[in-house]
């Protein structure tokens, strides 16, 4: 490949993943500003960004006598629709199969009951616009 064209490539490269990291900025912006909002609302956090083979959880807290997995998603505008409606059916799958994974993994959690919220964060120029649904998703066994 001459000089040129390993620029070129270069390039495209160095931007696709200038993009990705400024996409992995603003989520964990987002899910900084979702825990604070949270816990401000009597939430405790007990583990960010748990990860297993099914995928990431963002945030998990206590919320009383239950544990509560946390879905935090964030648009640059609601332009396209709400950000916490953006989450697909795979993804909904994922979440359960990582919750399953995160309390097999944490027996002290036993008997206390499981729930998923999800927050939408709209960054603003002046304040970001947060939506906390509670109890989102339900899950039927299935």
């Amino acid at each position: 490949m001459d000089s040129r064209r390993r620029r070129q490539a270069e390039g495209r490269t160095g931007n696709a993943l200038d993009r990705a990291s400024t996409g992995q900025r603003q989520g964990r912006a987002a899910e900084d500003l979702a825990c604070r909002y949270l816990r401000t609302r009597g939430l405790k956090l007990l583990a960010a960004n748990y990860r297993c083979r099914y995928g990431e959880l963002d945030l998990i807290m206590c919320d009383g006598a239950q544990v509560v997995v946390v879905e935090v998603r964030s648009r640059r505008s609601d332009r396209h629709g709400a950000p916490e409606a953006s989450l697909t059916r795979r993804k909904r799958l994922c979440l359960m199969r990582a919750a399953q994974c995160f309390m097999r993994d944490n027996p002290r959690f036993d008997g206390m009951m499981l729930r998923f919220d999800v927050v939408g964060v709209l960054p603003g120029a002046e304040r970001a616009r947060l939506r906390w649904i509670r109890n989102a998703l339900q899950f039927d066994g299935r």
